[in-house]
């Protein structure tokens, strides 16, 4: 039997100054769209995968890692980091083999104090976010040093866009040119500032903001932000404007705001045997549906899958006594035709109820303490 504890695990493994001038709060310029969780319509994953298949990660020394805070699919390659092990980047091919590792760590010039989040362009150059020293670090596809962009914010994630960058900023050490402490801020390719959205509320420690990494994803046109335990998603255009937010209305079961603000308070609705429903994990949005994961204060865990074309929310509550993983849609990643990848780590796979339903390869590979990726591919919508 799975235990809830066991599964929690898995999911913790899943993955200088600014000028004000014309800077613009759009938080409020965008309408807001609600989805009933009380209403939602069971999500069966036969009605949304057409097939799926796996890639097993090498379990070469310098490949090993010992969770994942970031993974991302392009370029034919699988791209992470963890930043416990501090490792770097780690790259490994289409069919799992590993490539090489991008970024040192150090107090040299070129080196990393440390790694909030990381991108990759299309013409493979690894971007770095080093938070600690407020800069993003540039290396070539072979993993070369190419170049350091300064930044003006401490921020917990970033995506390049078509006319600049989007920063998902964090609440503390917070640079007090910004004014009324925003989430999200847009600037274009010089760092000027364009747009602030959602002010952080001035009560409560924010501990929620401190996910490395997977706050800002972008695919199919859009980009997603979201901060759990936040239940509104926010979708950006490529060139960075809000152009819709999505509200999980979870009712009477809504979290708090006050533990909004700050989760370390949780623990009180957990005393009280209280229930509240919230986001566990940054969404992923891919052919019109936005995916993610549920969680209550009992650790009830769900997951979900916005449909935008048909405008219905979709669940699926977990059996803790009847866990398959391949058979539930956990996003850790997007690929750029679309796919869904959920990462498995051995000690996952040791708890999966169904071990017999994984080909002879994977079961191996768990066994010799190897990870494995699974890839979805979504029925057409």
């Amino acid at each position: 039997m799975m235990h809830q504890r066991q599964f929690l695990y898995f999911f913790c493994w899943l993955i200088g100054g600014v000028s004000c001038q014309n800077q613009t709060n759009r938080a409020d310029l965008s309408p807001v769209q609600t989805y009933s969780f009380e209403d939602a319509l069971p999500l069966d994953i036969k009605d949304f995968v057409e097939n799926q298949r796996y890639v097993l990660l090498s379990i070469e020394e310098e490949a090993l890692f010992k969770r994942v805070d970031k993974l991302v699919a392009i370029n034919d390659q699988f791209y992470l980091f963890d930043h416990i092990n501090n490792s770097g980047v780690l790259v490994f091919d289409a069919h799992g083999t590993f490539l090489r590792k991008i970024g040192d760590f150090g107090e040299g010039p070129y080196q990393l104090t440390g790694i909030e989040d990381f991108q990759v362009r299309k013409n493979g150059e690894v971007l770095i976010l080093d938070a600690l020293e407020n800069r993003i670090l540039v290396y070539s596809p072979e993993g070369n040093w190419v170049e350091t962009i300064s930044i003006s914010v401490n921020a917990g994630g970033f995506i390049e866009t078509e006319t600049g960058w989007l920063f998902a900023i964090n609440n503390d050490n917070q640079n007090d040119a910004i004014a009324n402490y925003p989430k999200v801020g847009s600037f274009d390719t010089s760092f000027t500032l364009d747009s602030l959205y959602f002010g952080y509320s001035a009560i409560g420690g924010n501990t929620n903001v401190y996910y490395h990494a997977g706050l800002l994803s972008e695919t199919s046109g859009h980009i997603a932000y979201n901060r759990p335990p936040d239940d509104t998603i926010r979708l950006f255009s490529e060139t960075g404007k809000l152009e819709k937010q999505i509200l999980i209305d979870f009712g009477d079961g809504k979290l708090p705001e006050h533990v909004v603000n700050d989760m370390t308070r949780a623990d009180e609705l957990k005393e009280k045997g209280l229930n509240h429903q919230y986001l566990r994990l940054p969404v992923k949005f891919t052919n019109n549906l936005i995916l993610g994961v549920i969680v209550s204060t009992k650790n009830d865990f769900w997951t979900f899958a916005i449909h935008l074309k048909t405008d219905k929310l979709h669940v699926d509550k977990i059996d803790f006594s009847d866990v398959h993983f391949p058979s539930l849609i956990l996003p850790t990643a997007i690929t750029p035709t679309g796919e869904v990848v959920t990462l498995i780590e051995p000690i996952s796979f040791g708890s999966d109820t169904q071990p017999e339903n994984y080909p002879e390869e994977v079961i191996s590979h768990f066994e010799n303490e190897g990870s494995v990726l699974v890839l979805h591919k979504l029925k057409s919508n």
